[in-house]
């Protein structure tokens, strides 16, 4: 009889200690679920991320030699994360670009999660131009299922401002332009009209695209073939661009067509085991303009597991549409596990005390 009171006993304080654990640990998880939404709630309805003239109008023109920041394909990852605060900590750079596929589906909640990011962790002190990619936009209305949540076109530049956009700095021309997967020749217009009406007198000037033409080499593939690539390279030839930035491929590739660069750069976030181990690595880009010559430094880490990243992504697509934004609901769930905890913690005490 001894043995089984003693065998109870044992059993109902490594229970305690289960459930101690596990509330402790939810408890935990509810806190920072809590902070996740105080940043949500946090984000400035003025901040710098997208292509709007307002944000250009904060830039600070003071001469060469002047820096930005180039990366694609962050997907929200932490190592784009820790590239970006890496990059942030060298010589001051005047604006950054983000190549496309800055989310990982184009849906409303993952678009949050990225503005979370950036608002209110990242905290660039600078404008952040993007480049819409294929994870960004949902062309084909066939991504994302759910009612309210599939981020079109219209919505992208209702949250970003136009997928097409050129700005001048320092007498330098720079050009975005976004590949509609429904009008995928249009972008191509939009850059011959504004190198055709801009680019006179720009000491450099800079494009960025998020699809690289087949053209470039046997192993980028973009998951969009641009149409008219030959004329898109001739655009590029016969108005001197100086550097044609491309995303999409998850790696770093650079060449040279008729004495222009171009350079494919998405390396910032997911890396695929499929792909050639030639330029597979994170990167991102510091790009130095002086008056009569460009150098780019090149800044990279080894891939990182974002735990954090992965859960925060989590909580953004899957808990804030079921239960909302509001701070008192999940105050009042992490209320109720806290009373459970200390219950079961009293408890457990009380257990170890008999046992002992």
């Amino acid at each position: 009889m001894r043995f089984v009171n003693n065998l109870r006993e044992k059993h109902q304080w490594v229970g305690w200690a289960i459930l101690s654990i596990f509330s402790l640990s939810l408890s935990y998880l509810l806190w920072i679920v809590i902070l996740f939404c105080r940043d949500y709630n946090s984000i400035p309805s003025h901040h710098l991320i997208g292509n709007r003239p307002s944000h250009v109008a904060t830039l600070n023109e003071e001469g060469f030699p002047f820096s930005f920041l180039v990366i694609g394909d962050t997907s929200g990852s932490e190592a784009a994360e820790t590239l970006i605060e890496m990059a942030l900590k060298k010589d001051r750079s005047s604006f950054m670009v983000i190549l496309g596929d800055f989310v990982k589906k184009p849906d409303i909640w993952n678009h949050r999660f990225f503005l979370t990011e950036m608002t209110t962790e990242i905290k660039p002190p600078f404008p952040v131009f993007l480049v819409a990619g294929n994870h960004d936009i949902d062309h084909s209305n066939s991504r994302i299922r759910q009612d309210g949540r599939r981020v079109t076109k219209d919505i992208y530049e209702s949250l970003y401002g136009s997928m097409n956009f050129d700005f001048v700095f320092n007498n330098c021309l720079f050009i975005i332009c976004g590949v509609d997967g429904q009008k995928p020749s249009d972008y191509l217009d939009y850059l011959q009209k504004t190198l055709s009406e801009k680019r006179e007198g720009k000491r450099q000037r800079f494009v960025f695209i998020h699809y690289p033409p087949r053209g470039l080499a046997d192993h980028i593939e973009g998951s969009l073939p641009i149409p008219r690539e030959e004329e898109l390279f001739n655009l590029l030839e016969g108005h001197k661009v100086t550097v044609c930035f491309f995303g999409d491929y998850h790696g770093y590739w650079r060449g040279q067509r008729k004495g222009m660069s171009l350079i494919v750069s998405g390396g910032g976030g997911r890396l695929k085991q499929s792909q050639p181990e030639w330029g597979k690595f994170h990167h991102i880009l510091k790009v130095t303009v002086d008056e009569d010559k460009i150098s780019e430094d090149v800044i990279t880490i080894q891939g990182e597991w974002g735990v954090e990243d992965f859960f925060e992504e989590w909580v953004f697509t899957n808990l804030f549409p079921l239960l909302g934004t509001s701070r008192k609901v999940y105050y009042l769930i992490f209320g109720g596990v806290l009373m459970f905890t200390c219950y079961g913690l009293f408890k457990l005490i009380r257990a170890s005390r008999v046992r002992s």
